[in-house]
C-alpha cells in the first residue's frame, strides 16, 4: 500500500484556503518594503490577485454568498467605485488615480476569500501566518536599525515601513491573535509556545516605535479579545506572560529613545535593547512551553471553564471600579485635567513633545485636531463629493492653523468625509456594519469554534481603531492582510458550490473582470511610478538619464503631476530654467490645485525681470498655501523689487527651513 506524501497535507491545506493564503507572498513582500505604500510597490500586487482571481474562478468551488456577507462585498466595491468617480471632480486626478487603485487592491484582498472562503483549518493559518508576516516585518526594521542606527528618527524605529505609526500597527495587529493561539488548549504545544514568543517579541519591537496611538489601539483591541473569546482566563494568563516575559527588557527597550533625545550612544542603546528582546522572547518561548504543557493535561470541567470566565471578566471589572473610587477619593481636580488634556490636543507644542525622554508619557499635543477640523470644514464646503479621493493635502494647505503640512487627514473616517463626502463615508460606515454582522452570523455557525472568527476579525479591529486618529490605513501590508483576514471569517461556514447561483458567479466574475482592468490600468502608472522615483534619486550622478526618465514618466501616467514637479525640481537645481518652466506649466495643467509650481514659476518669471508674471504666480501660490514661509518671503521680495534664487528658495522649501 503506498505512503501518503508529506507534501499531501500542506497541499491539501493550500487548496482549502486558496482563496485567503493565496494572497500570503503579497504581505510577506509588503511587510519588509515599504509597507506596500509606494505606487511602484503595491501596483503589482493588483496583477497578482488578478491572476489569482482567474485561477480560483477556473479551479476552486466560490460560495453561496447572500445576506450580510454579500452587502458587505457590495458596500466596498460602490466605495472603490465611488473613489474612481471622484476623478469627474478632484482637483489632482493623479492622487485620485492611485487612491482608486489602492482601493481595488483592498477591494481584492477582501473579496478574494470571502468569495472563495477557507475551511476552519485554513482559516486558522490564515490567523497564524499574520503574526509571522509581522515577524518578517519587525526582523527587517530591526536588522536595517541596527545595521543603520542613524534611520532611527528621534530614537523611534521607523522601519519597515517607513512612517513609525505604520510599523506599529503592523507589528500591533498581530498581537492579539498570537495571543489567542497561544491561549488556545488544544492547539498543540509547539505552535502555543511559538505564538506566545512571536507575541513577545512582536510587544517589544512595537515599544521601540513609540507608538502612543498604537498602544491606544493594542489596549482596546485586547479588551474587545477579552470581551468576545471563550476561554478569557488562559487569555489572561498567555497575555500575563508575555508581560511578565518582556518586563525586564523594558527599561532597554525604552533607553532607546532616552539615548537619542539625551544625546547619548543610540547604536549602543539598540544593541542592549535587540539582546533584551532576544533573550525575552526565548524565556518566553520556554515559559510557554511549560505553560502549554501543564495546561493540556489538566482537565477542567466545562462548569469550571464558564465560572472562571465569569470570574475574569468580574475581576476585571472591580478592578476598573476600585481604580474609579481611588480616582475619586484621592481628590484629584478630574475636570481640569480632562481640560487640560484637551488643550493640549488643540495646541501642538511638538519641541516639548519630542525632548521627552519617552512619548508614552508626554503630552497630547499633535497636529491631529487642526487636521481633523480642516476636514470638517471640507465637507461642509462639498458635502455629497467632498474634494476627491486622495485630494487633501490641498484644501487643507488653504484652512490650516499649524506649521506642519499632510496628506492624509489622519483618520479613515474624517479622512473618508473630506474626500468623499456623505457618499463615501456612509459606503465605509455600510461596509463596517454589514461586515460586522457578517462576522456575528459566522461565529454563530461555528458554535463552540467562534473564537477562530474573533481571532480573524481582531487585526481589523485593531487597525480600524488605530485608523480612527492615523493615517495607517493607506498601508497595504497593515490593511490587506486583516482585510483579508476579515473576509475570510465572514465567509467561512458558507455553502460552497461548483455551480453556485448567478449572483455569486456574477460577483466572482464581475471581481476578476474589475482586478484584470485595473491590472492593464495599472501597468504603465507603475512604470510610470518607477522611472519616477528613479529619476527622482539619480539625476545628480546621470542628468540626462535622470531628465529622459522623469519625461517618459510624465508621458506614461497623464494624469499623475508627480513625473512634472520631479522634473521641474531637477531643472531648478540643474540650472535650466526653460526645462523647469514646461515641466511646472505640465503639472499645473495636471493638478490645478499645487501651490509649489506656482511658486517656482513666480520665482524664474522675476529672475527673467517679468514682474507682474512674477506676482501673478506668487500671489497665487501663498493663496493656496498661505502659512508658507518662503511664499511669503518671495512675494514680499518680489513686491519690493528683488528676485530670489529659485535653487536658493528649493533647497530651504525641501529642507523645510522657515
Amino acid at each position: 500500500m503506498p505512503r501518503p506524501s508529506r507534501l499531501a497535507r500542506p497541499a491539501e491545506l493550500a487548496a482549502e484556503g486558496a482563496g485567503l493564503l493565496i494572497a500570503a507572498p503579497l504581505w510577506v513582500w509588503w511587510a519588509v518594503w515599504k509597507g506596500g505604500y509606494p505606487p511602484a510597490v503595491f501596483l503589482a500586487g493588483i496583477g497578482y490577485l488578478a491572476l489569482a482571481a482567474v485561477a480560483l474562478q477556473l479551479f476552486a468551488p466560490r460560495s453561496r454568498l447572500a445576506g450580510a456577507p454579500a452587502w458587505s462585498l457590495a458596500a466596498l466595491a460602490a466605495l472603490s467605485a465611488w473613489t474612481l468617480a471622484s476623478l469627474l471632480w478632484a482637483p489632482d486626478r493623479g492622487a485620485v488615480e492611485v487612491a482608486a487603485a489602492r482601493q481595488v487592491l483592498l477591494l481584492g484582498s477582501f473579496a478574494l476569500p470571502l468569495l472563495w472562503p477557507p475551511s476552519r483549518r485554513a482559516l486558522l493559518a490564515g490567523v497564524a501566518a499574520v503574526p509571522l508576516v509581522a515577524v518578517c516585518g519587525a526582523v527587517s526594521a530591526l536588522g536595517g536599525a541596527l545595521a543603520d542606527p542613524s534611520s532611527l528618527i528621534d530614537g523611534r524605529l521607523l522601519g519597515p515601513t517607513g512612517y513609525a505609526n505604520a510599523s506599529a500597527a503592523l507589528l500591533a495587529m498581530a498581537i492579539p491573535p498570537a495571543l489567542v493561539l497561544g491561549s488556545r488548549r488544544h492547539m498543540a504545544v509547539p505552535l502555543r509556545a511559538a505564538s506566545l514568543a512571536t507575541a513577545g517579541a512582536l510587544l517589544g519591537t512595537f515599544l521601540l516605535t513609540q507608538s502612543r496611538g498604537g498602544l491606544v489601539a493594542l489596549a482596546l483591541a485586547m479588551l474587545l479579545a477579552f470581551l468576545l473569546i471563550p476561554g478569557r482566563l488562559r487569555l489572561l494568563i498567555a497575555a500575563g506572560l508575555v508581560a511578565i516575559a518582556v518586563a525586564p527588557a523594558l527599561g532597554s527597550l525604552l533607553d532607546v529613545r532616552s539615548a537619542a533625545v539625551d544625546g547619548g550612544d543610540v547604536e549602543e542603546a539598540l544593541r542592549t535593547a535587540v539582546a533584551a528582546l532576544l533573550t525575552s522572547t526565548l524565556v518566553l518561548a520556554a515559559l510557554g512551553a511549560v505553560y502549554a504543557a501543564v495546561d493540556s493535561r489538566v482537565e477542567v470541567g466545562e462548569r469550571a471553564v464558564r465560572r472562571s470566565s465569569a470570574a475574569v471578566g468580574v475581576a476585571l471589572a472591580a478592578a476598573a471600579l476600585v481604580a474609579a473610587i481611588a480616582l475619586l477619593a484621592s481628590g484629584p481636580d478630574v475636570s481640569g485635567w480632562v481640560s487640560d488634556r484637551v488643550d493640549d490636543f488643540k495646541t501642538p507644542d511638538y519641541a516639548q513633545l519630542e525632548s521627552e525622554s519617552s512619548r508614552f508619557t508626554g503630552d497630547l499635543g499633535s497636529n491631529r485636531y487642526d487636521y481633523w477640523r480642516a476636514s470638517v470644514e471640507i465637507f461642509a464646503e462639498e458635502p455629497l463629493t467632498g474634494s476627491g479621493a486622495g485630494n487633501f493635502i490641498a484644501p487643507y494647505l488653504e484652512r490650516r492653523r499649524g506649521e506642519k503640512s499632510t496628506l492624509y487627514a489622519h483618520s479613515v473616517w474624517l479622512g473618508s468625509l473630506a474626500e468623499l463626502g456623505a457618499a463615501g463615508i456612509l459606503l465605509l460606515v455600510g461596509f463596517v456594519a454589514a461586515l460586522a454582522v457578517a462576522l456575528v452570523g459566522s461565529a454563530r455557525r461555528l458554535g463552540p469554534e467562534r473564537w477562530i472568527v474573533v481571532a480573524a476579525a481582531l487585526p481589523l479591529a485593531y487597525v480600524l481603531l488605530h485608523g480612527s486618529f492615523d493615517w495607517i490605513t493607506v498601508f497595504p501590508a497593515v490593511i490587506a492582510p486583516a482585510l483579508a483576514l476579515a473576509g475570510a471569517g465572514a465567509g467561512i461556514g458558507l455553502a460552497r458550490s461548483d455551480s453556485p447561483a448567478r449572483g455569486v458567479r456574477s460577483a466572482s466574475v464581475a471581481i476578476a473582470i474589475a482586478l484584470g482592468a485595473a491590472t492593464l490600468l495599472a501597468a504603465p502608472l507603475l512604470v510610470a511610478a518607477r522611472l519616477a522615483d528613479r529619476g527622482a534619486v539619480t539625476w545628480p550622478s546621470d542628468a540626462p538619464r535622470a531628465i529622459a526618465d522623469l519625461e517618459r514618466a510624465s508621458d506614461l501616467d497623464p494624469l499623475s503631476a508627480t513625473p512634472d514637479v520631479r522634473l521641474g525640481v531637477v531643472a531648478v537645481e540643474l540650472g535650466r530654467p526653460a526645462l523647469a518652466r514646461k515641466a511646472f506649466d505640465s503639472a499645473l495643467e495636471r493638478d490645478e490645485s499645487a501651490w509649489y509650481p506656482e511658486l517656482q514659476l513666480g520665482l524664474l518669471a522675476a529672475s527673467e525681470g517679468r514682474r507682474a508674471i512674477a506676482l501673478r504666480h506668487l500671489e497665487v501660490a501663498l493663496a493656496r498655501n498661505p502659512r508658507e514661509p518662503e511664499a511669503q518671503r518671495a512675494l514680499r521680495r518680489v513686491r519690493e523689487g528683488d528676485s530670489p534664487d529659485p535653487r536658493a528658495v528649493q533647497r530651504r522649501v525641501l529642507r523645510g527651513d522657515d
